[in-house]
C-alpha cells in the first residue's frame, strides 16, 4: 500500500493527477449517485441495483457495471491503510454525492490516519470552472498544498446526510441544507438534490426544465446552456439524452422543437407527473406513476407531496 492515497471524481482528473508529481497512488470513485436509486441496502444489493440501473440507461451490462462499482469500493477501502488518503471532489452535486458516501463509508469501515480534502468551486484560470477535471496538471499540483483535514464535524454531516440521501422520505434533506457547515458546498448540493423533484406546479425538474426551455429557445448547444446556469449541476451526455427521451416521450419535443403541449408544461398550464406519468429515483426516493410525488417547491422551499 503507497503511504499515501489519492481518490478522485473521475477518469479525467485522475489522468491529469498522474502529470502533476505528486506522491501516492491514484484511484477513481466516480459513480454518478443524482441518477438512479441509491439506497441503504448492502454492498451486494447496491451493486446489483446500480448495475441493473445503468444497463437500462445503455451503459453496458449490468454486471460489468456491478463490478466497476465493487472495483471502485475495494480500492477504496484498501485506501484505509495508507498514512493519509487525499479527495479530490468539487462543489457540485456529482461529486457532493459521491464524497458524503466515501466519507460514510470510511465512518463505517475504518479511517484512513489522516483524511484531507481538495474542494473548490471557482479557479482563476477557468472563469465559468466546471471541474477539476477541466484543470491542467500544474493546476492540481498548486491546490495540493491547499488541501485540509477533514473534522469530526464534516464526517458527522457526511454521514447524517447520506442517510437523509438514502431514504424513501426526502423531509430530513431541507432541514440540512441549513444545517451542514463544515463541508463548504454540501448545503447546496443537497439543495440542487432536491429541485430533481418534480415542481408543485408543472411536475417538471430543474433540469426538464432547463433543457426545454433551452431547446424552445432554440439554443444550438444544450449543454453549455445547461452548465451556465447551473454550475452545482454539470449535465451529462447521458443526462441530457434521458432528459430529451423522457421530453419526447411526454410529447413536449417533437423534431428537435418544443410541441405546444411542451409549452403549456413551460408554463404551469399542465404537470407533467399528472398528464404523462413518471418513473425516476432521486436517491432513496421512488417517483412513480401519476402521483401523489414527493415535488419540491423551491421559492418557499419545503416539500409537498401532490
Amino acid at each position: 500500500m503507497e503511504r499515501i492515497v489519492h481518490i478522485c471524481n473521475g477518469d479525467s482528473t485522475a489522468d491529469t493527477l498522474s502529470l502533476a508529481d505528486l506522491p501516492g497512488d491514484i484511484r477513481v470513485w466516480a459513480d454518478a449517485l443524482d441518477q438512479g436509486p441509491v439506497l441503504p441496502v448492502s454492498d451486494d444489493e447496491h451493486y446489483r441495483a446500480r448495475g441493473e440501473f445503468w444497463a437500462s440507461r445503455g451503459q453496458g451490462s449490468a454486471t460489468d457495471q456491478a463490478k466497476r462499482l465493487a472495483d471502485w469500493d475495494r480500492g477504496v477501502d484498501e485506501a484505509t491503510a495508507a498514512e493519509e488518503v487525499i479527495l479530490w471532489y468539487e462543489h457540485d452535486l456529482f461529486d457532493q454525492l459521491a464524497l458524503i458516501r466515501l466519507l460514510a463509508r470510511f465512518a463505517r469501515r475504518g479511517m484512513p490516519a489522516q483524511l484531507t480534502l481538495v474542494s473548490i468551486d471557482r479557479h482563476p484560470e477557468r472563469p465559468n470552472f466546471l471541474g477539476l477535471g477541466e484543470l491542467e496538471a500544474h493546476h492540481l499540483a498548486e491546490l495540493w498544498p491547499r488541501r485540509t483535514p477533514l473534522s469530526r464535524d464534516a464526517i458527522d454531516e457526511a454521514v447524517t446526510s447520506w442517510i437523509a440521501v438514502t431514504s424513501n422520505d426526502p423531509r430530513a434533506l431541507p432541514f440540512l441544507t441549513k444545517r451542514v457547515k463544515a463541508l463548504p458546498f454540501l448545503a447546496g448540493a443537497l439543495e440542487r438534490q432536491l429541485e430533481e423533484l418534480p415542481d408543485p406546479t408543472s411536475g417538471l425538474s430543474r433540469t426538464e426544465r432547463q433543457i426545454l426551455a433551452a431547446v424552445a429557445r432554440g439554443e444550438a448547444q444544450l449543454v453549455a446552456a445547461a452548465h451556465a446556469i447551473d454550475p452545482r449541476y454539470p449535465i451529462t451526455d447521458v443526462v441530457l439524452a434521458h432528459t430529451l427521451d423522457t421530453l419526447t416521450k411526454c410529447g413536449f419535443i417533437a423534431d428537435k422543437a418544443v410541441t405546444p403541449l411542451g409549452r403549456q408544461a413551460l408554463a404551469g398550464a399542465i404537470d407533467r407527473v399528472h398528464e404523462c406519468g413518471i418513473d425516476e429515483w432521486r436517491g432513496g426516493v421512488r417517483l412513480s406513476g401519476r402521483g401523489p410525488v414527493w415535488r419540491w417547491h423551491g421559492p418557499e422551499r419545503k416539500l409537498i407531496e401532490r
